[in-house]
């Protein structure tokens, strides 16, 4: 029997399969179409346990996809841009973002050799993409599909450019996106403060977890019906070390009930501080920097970080009485934790910012998403809760370097945007020309500095699937894609900008279905981060286990959920790996005399019974792929032809595969044929290296074919007999309890028996199976019960 080397095995098929262009896509080929908007891979350098996960999904799709007789198109894209590249490259080799085009040309550099070692790492998971079929966001055609894509909004009265507070990380320096926030729990003080009313000898009580931003404070607001504070209502409060005296305003919207019942409003602590202040048109202060330091608004406090000058000002808050107490407490501070995950504390600064108008949209984001099938159905409800909660436009504007530059110029007067001739695209406003030497009143152009956020550049790939700029057969075969595979932490950025970008450009929805597959934890059912010491990195499983060993973990994963990576999966893949190797080297030696498929009806039990039970594990299965339960099928799957096929079923067919002749072998030499293909073939999209050697060596003389991933997948004919299941489970029974019987007396598995008895008739169908496989001589059936007995080694067994 030939060594089971399954890293040789891998590296062979990998580098065949390419060579061979097996998986190239031919747009004219027959069959439905199926394109994939595969989630183009940061270029983060290497490929992580995530993205093992979830890209062994989509090539396993891909490849099941296919033998349904459906024309595939499996696209590979990389998503270049970003911070976290930024800051690699600012890290690994020492260049600042403000030598703009050595910089980028940095960025370049580290992205070469980023992809190309992640296109590698791909072709060792056993990616059947057509290299063909490749994308880059930094390529000057995807560049300029998606300022393309920008100009059209543009035409649409969507973009426009104004100051707004915006989302702002200190730490990176940009602007974010609402998705690129959320609340991060934290411990902290929450100061209890006093500040005078002016013209009163009384003071304004409120709390504050942001004491600093007193420097940017323009109103108190109190509810209106609050008898407190109904004197107050129309004064004014001077605010400590400032000279600035504020309004005391009424509002029904205030919560009484919280705190002292007085809201503290500053420029901008947070989004509600935005609504009044806009509202109630109130000055706007700004006392902190896009540094994080306290502006000259703060008086001596100047220069200082935020968090520094916090602790200075308290204090001085204290001496001069304006301090009341701290409580300590937990607060949900909102932090950037989308991407680069630097979990900085936001701060809300008013900033110029390029938008896209959303907000009048989302209903009919919402009707999109709700047309399309979601896997699992409940991850359709949180893209539909998060658009019903946006209250903002979506900035696009990232204060970055390498990115897609934003094709606008804007006027330094009015503040107009101007756009580009199509024709030119893609552009850079700060080294081409404008369309127009001045704005129409007069004002000069400036290019903008700003590139594009990076959901802008990925929002698009449908579109770049299907081609929709540069070839219209490929468009309209193409789009909208059938599915749409992702993680379900960026539904509220890649799915929605995604849904509501293809909607508006295309008038469709961009996607058929998605398929949302949760994140990949630790050992210790932590997420997987270098700080806990958890991380596992894919080339440590795949230099011992392999390929088909770590695809086999990932799709045992469940839809929509968390999935730990633990050894035990991995091991237990391997074992089958082997039992797979090995059982099927052992059913060949039984058709290796064979020129021809071997054919026959079944003449005894066993072979009705396994074939029974793998025509219900063939429907079963499909049922579930159909649905895109992976585990659901892989499990039956493995547990079928190790224990019913291997353990039972060859137990029981060997005397006839070695000994018998005429119809009685050809009965079961058609049985282990019929279940080794069917099985080798409904795994080969699960282990596809192992399965394409096995049909490589045992089963291609009987197929024809050049590659078991060009057979279609298995649909068994016939009608499933639950009856015939059950008497065959009763048959195993049988025959496990003589098998016990030997082991306990340490008699020889083949130690001859000369009369069995047992108490059930209903085996007589069985019997010479039960005959062959427990080397009895004699079976005599009989009604009734009895225990094991033994009589000149007769055994009685049972019901």
């Amino acid at each position: 029997m030939p060594a089971y080397n399954h890293l040789e095995i891998e590296k062979k098929w990998q580098d065949k399969w390419v060579e061979d262009g097996l998986y190239k896509f031919d747009i004219d080929a027959e069959g439905e179409m199926y394109a994939i908007d595969n989630p183009p891979s940061f270029t983060s350098g290497t490929l992580h346990m995530g993205h093992v996960l979830n890209h062994a999904w989509i090539d396993f799709i891909a490849r099941y996809k296919r033998m349904r007789g459906f024309n595939v198109l499996f696209p590979l894209g990389y998503d270049c841009h970003g911070l976290p590249t930024e800051l690699k490259v600012t890290k690994e080799y020492g260049i600042s973002p403000d030598n703009r085009e050595e910089f980028r040309a940095k960025c370049e550099e580290w992205t070469t050799i980023a992809t190309k070692k992640m296109n590698e790492q791909y072709k060792r998971i056993g990616y059947s993409c057509d290299w063909n079929e490749y994308y880059e966001t930094r390529m000057p055609k995807y560049k300029a599909l998606v300022q393309k894509s920008l100009l059209d909004f543009n035409r649409m009265g969507r973009v426009y450019r104004e100051k707004h507070p915006v989302l702002w990380c200190t730490k990176c320096g940009t602007a974010l996106a609402k998705a690129e926030v959320s609340h991060i729990e934290s411990p902290g003080k929450l100061w209890n403060l006093k500040f005078p009313v002016v013209g009163e000898d009384t003071f304004i009580h409120f709390a504050t977890t942001r004491p600093e931003l007193s420097f940017a404070c323009n109103s108190f607001f109190v509810h209106t019906d609050d008898e407190r504070f109904k004197h107050l209502v129309g004064k004014k409060v001077k605010v400590p070390y400032t000279g600035r005296e504020v309004p005391i305003m009424a509002d029904r919207n205030v919560d009484r009930e919280f705190g002292t019942g007085v809201l503290y409003v500053c420029t901008f602590g947070d989004e509600m501080d935005i609504k009044r202040t806009k509202e109630n048109d109130l000055p706007v202060y700004e006392a902190i920097d896009d540094k994080g330091h306290m502006t000259a608004l703060a008086g001596k406090y100047e220069g200082m970080f935020s968090k520094k000058a916090q602790k200075l000002i308290v204090e001085d808050f204290e001496r001069d009485g304006y301090l009341v107490d701290i409580e300590e407490r937990e607060h949900n501070v909102l932090c950037h934790t989308e991407r680069a995950a630097c979990k900085n504390p936001v701060e809300f600064l008013p900033k110029h910012q390029y938008f896209i108008k959303v907000t009048d949209k989302l209903r009919s984001i919402i009707e999109a998403a709700e047309s399309m099938q979601w896997f699992p159905e409940y991850m359709e409800g949180r893209l539909v809760d998060w658009a019903k909660s946006l209250e903002w436009d979506w900035i696009i504007s990232r204060q970055r370097v390498y990115g897609t530059p934003i094709p606008f110029w804007y006027c330094d007067k009015c503040g107009k945007v101007h756009a580009p001739d199509e024709k030119s695209l893609p552009i850079d406003t700060l080294i081409d020309k404008p369309p127009q030497e001045k704005c129409e009143c007069g004002g000069e152009l400036m290019g903008t500095r700003d590139v594009c956020d990076c959901w802008v550049d990925s929002s698009v790939t449908p579109l770049a699937v299907s081609k929709w700029l540069w070839d219209p057969k490929y468009f309209a075969k193409c789009y909208p894609n059938y599915l749409r595979p992702q993680g379900y932490e960026i539904i509220r950025t890649w799915a929605f900008y995604t849904t509501f970008r293809c909607l508006l450009l295309t008038g469709e929805k961009p996607f058929k279905q998605v398929v949302v597959n949760g994140m990949v934890a630790g050992p210790d059912g932590r997420k997987m981060a270098k700080s806990y010491g958890n991380v596992i990195e894919p080339e440590t499983v795949l230099d011992k286990e392999g390929s088909d060993a770590i695809r086999q973990w990932a799709l045992m994963a469940s839809l929509g959920e968390d999935y730990p990576f633990t050894d035990k999966e991995l091991v237990h893949a391997f074992k089958f790996q082997k039992k797979l190797w090995n059982a099927s080297y052992f059913t060949a030696l039984h058709l290796k005399d064979m020129d021809s498929v071997p054919e026959a009806e079944p003449t005894r039990f066993a072979d009705k019974w396994i074939l029974n039970k793998l025509l219900k594990l063939n429907r079963d299965s499909t049922q579930s792929l159909e649905a895109y339960e992976f585990a659901k099928a892989l499990d039956p799957i493995r547990s079928f032809f190790w224990h019913d096929f291997c353990d039972n079923y060859l137990e029981m067919a060997k005397e006839r595969l070695y000994n018998a002749t005429g119809n009685e072998k050809l009965s079961a030499q058609a049985a282990v044929y019929n279940v080794l293909l069917t099985v080798d073939t409904m795994l080969a999209p699960f282990i596809p290296h192992i399965t394409e050697e096995v049909h490589e060596l045992y089963l291609k003389k009987f197929t024809g074919l050049k590659s078991v991933h060009l057979a279609k997948w298995p649909e068994l004919t016939g009608e499933y007999d639950p009856a015939l299941d059950e008497l065959g489970a009763k048959v195993i029974d049988a025959i496990a309890a003589v098998r016990k019987f030997k082991t306990e007396n340490q008699m020889s598995m083949n130690k001859e028996i000369s009369k069995l008895t047992i108490y059930d008739p209903a085996l007589q169908e069985a019997a010479q199976d039960i005959k062959d496989t427990v080397k009895a001589n004699e079976i005599e059936f009989a009604e009734g019960k009895g225990n094991i007995e033994v009589r000149d080694f007769s055994i009685s067994v049972a019901k």
